[in-house]
């Protein structure tokens, strides 16, 4: 399903893979509380680059996840020559308000596409990133647990940071509802690289959610930032 500028593809994984994927990364969770400087961890988005979990093979959840529909979704905007970002891929985890980890805080909105970009010295006239980010969640989301809201369509050009504070935002879309999907446990959100989004969470909400973010990028028109990335091809 197509839906404000990203594609909902339902039961990208099955719900016992999602499951056995996060049993896999629990206990680097538990072992982060205890040390918050561990190697692969952000402190401040609770994130674990994917490719520092030693419990997790990249090329088996690339394998998986790309041998059904989000293979169709990526390459309808990337083509055929696809190669997914490994160093630039995480494991996420949003908590409730009540819950947040000292020095934890919500993605607020942001583009994909903006990846490496230097806003001080770049051209923002050819800054986004030929780029699709597959976001799945390894656990239901978007109910009472934090999920993704994602406002306008998938837009052709970077917004500059000033633009993406939450007045700005509310400005530019006056009138025109958000988008907060619901979402059970393999379930992937295909996001496009210029689409403003940000994680949802309320008061309301009392669980955590984990997911997995995927960079893949179109290997024959990368722009010179990412021409040194590490590039696993996917087929």
């Amino acid at each position: 399903m197509t839906t404000v500028g990203a594609t909902i593809v339902a039961g990208a994984v099955a719900a016992v893979t999602a499951g056995r994927w996060l049993a896999a990364v629990e206990p680097v969770y538990v072992a982060a509380r205890r040390e918050p400087a561990l190697p692969g961890f952000d402190r401040y988005s609770s994130s674990l680059l994917l490719g520092s979990l030693p419990s997790l093979d990249v090329d088996a959840v690339l394998a998986e996840v790309f041998a059904g529909r989000v293979a169709e979704a990526c390459r309808r905007s990337l083509g055929n020559s696809i190669g997914c970002a490994v160093d630039h891929c995480w494991v996420r985890r949003q908590y409730p308000l009540q819950h947040y980890p000292p020095g934890h805080a919500a993605h607020r909105w942001h583009q994909d596409g903006a990846l490496a970009f230097d806003f001080l010295r770049g051209d923002p006239a050819a800054a986004l990133l030929p780029m699709a980010t597959c976001w799945i969640a390894l656990t239901p989301c978007g109910d009472d647990a934090p999920g993704l809201e994602f406002c306008g369509e998938d837009g052709n050009a970077l917004l500059p940071v000033s633009a993406l504070a939450d007045d700005a935002i509310a400005r530019l879309h006056a009138g025109s509802d958000s988008h907060r999907p619901i979402l059970a446990a393999g379930d992937a959100v295909i996001l496009g690289p210029g689409l403003v989004h940000r994680t949802h969470v309320d008061a309301a909400m009392t669980r955590e959610r984990t997911s997995i973010e995927l960079r893949f990028l179109a290997t024959e028109r990368l722009p010179a930032r990412m021409r040194g990335a590490r590039l696993v091809a996917v087929h």
